[in-house]
């Protein structure tokens, strides 16, 4: 009986020692769980939450004002063992940088954003003194970037190119990045900083690899727009010297309904014919090569009737005019950029 007993005693425990081991294991796991889960959710907000395939205005309240003396524009020079070359050139500047442009505009990236700084800009690249030196890298980067940190400017971000990045810059024209990002940031990134000076907002970018060094200054300034609607005068000076003058008269898109800066060259044409009465002309319209042949056409003589119904309208008599429309038929350069796609859209008024 006692030893019935003791074994009854024995297998209790036993099973009561097992229930509590298997709820410690289960309860081991709860807590494994929940640590899995926290940590998980902890580093979500991390990831990147957006492209940075985009252009937004430069936020200057993030970059402290600086008094430190700059000199003048471009604001640097070579560091001692260097030297700036001479544009298209190996010899030494005379001018401080290699290339200059009193409007033109750096392509600026914070981290987050790509920013068009316009204004006056000045691209510097360098060489070493002595032509047994090899190019020294590090002491170019710490000079560059110690002299720029000294005289109060912010590293604002790097850039090395992504393949979304690359086609979202040049998605209009495949030069943009290399006319607007000095050096090679395809492959080396192009360090970006802004300098906000009683002088001026300034912005530099630069670069270097193991054989060369470039930096792009950029003095921020509005365009000034210099150029103005021709006069009466003007377009008379043109007939007498070339038989004809070349207008860029603005309609709406696509149609042929003068806007308020084209109807005020319209109404130097209406002063032009009054001035000289016995002038006869041809309003000749022209395109770009956008959109069909026919279409382009009828577009271009459309606009030049519009002229010529106007001019008639206000006491011009139909036998001084004709109008005719040549659509892309007489480009003036080629359709190859926006830039001269605008030089073809024009009105030409020919001498008869």
């Amino acid at each position: 009986m006692k030893t019935n007993t003791a074994l009854a005693n024995l297998f209790f425990a036993l099973t009561l020692t097992a229930s509590i081991s298997s709820c410690g294991s289960g309860d081991q796991k709860q807590e494994t769980t929940t640590d899995t889960t926290a940590t998980t959710t902890a580093v979500t907000p991390d990831q990147p939450a957006t492209s940075t395939e985009t252009f937004k205005d430069f936020d200057w309240n993030t970059v402290p004002q600086s008094t430190a003396t700059i000199g003048a524009f471009p604001y640097l020079t070579a560091p001692d063992g260097f030297y700036v070359q001479e544009k298209d050139g190996s010899s030494e500047s005379k001018t401080g940088y290699s290339h200059f442009k009193d409007f033109n505009k750096l392509i600026i990236f914070n981290g987050q954003s790509f920013y068009n700084a316009e204004g006056k800009v000045a691209e510097l690249k360098f060489q070493m003194k002595g032509e047994e030196t090899d190019w020294n890298q590090y002491k170019f980067d710490s000079s560059v970037d110690k002299y720029l940190s000294s005289i109060g400017a912010k590293l604002i971000g790097t850039l090395k190119l992504t393949d979304e990045q690359e086609k979202f810059l040049n998605k209009d024209d495949d030069m943009t990045i290399h006319h607007h990002i000095v050096g090679d940031p395809y492959n080396e990134p192009v360090r970006m900083y802004a300098l906000n000076h009683p002088k001026g907002k300034i912005m530099f970018q630069v670069y270097s690899n193991s054989a060369t060094g470039e930096i792009g200054v950029v003095e921020l300034a509005a365009f000034e727009q210099t150029i103005k609607a021709p006069t009466a005068v003007q377009m008379k000076k043109d007939i007498d010297a070339n038989g004809k003058t070349i207008l860029n008269i603005n309609f709406d898109t696509d149609k042929s309904t003068l806007q308020p800066e084209g109807q005020k060259v319209v109404d130097e044409i209406l002063t032009l014919m009054k001035n000289n009465t016995v002038l006869k002309i041809s309003i000749e319209g022209h395109t770009d090569n956008t959109g069909s042949a026919d279409h382009n056409k009828k577009l271009s003589a459309d606009r030049a009737n519009t002229i010529l119904k106007f001019l008639t309208s206000n006491g011009i008599p139909a036998s001084r005019l004709t109008a005719a429309g040549f659509g892309a038929e007489r480009p003036l350069v080629a359709n190859d950029s926006e830039a001269n796609m605008a030089k073809n859209r024009r009105v030409e008024l020919v001498k008869k």
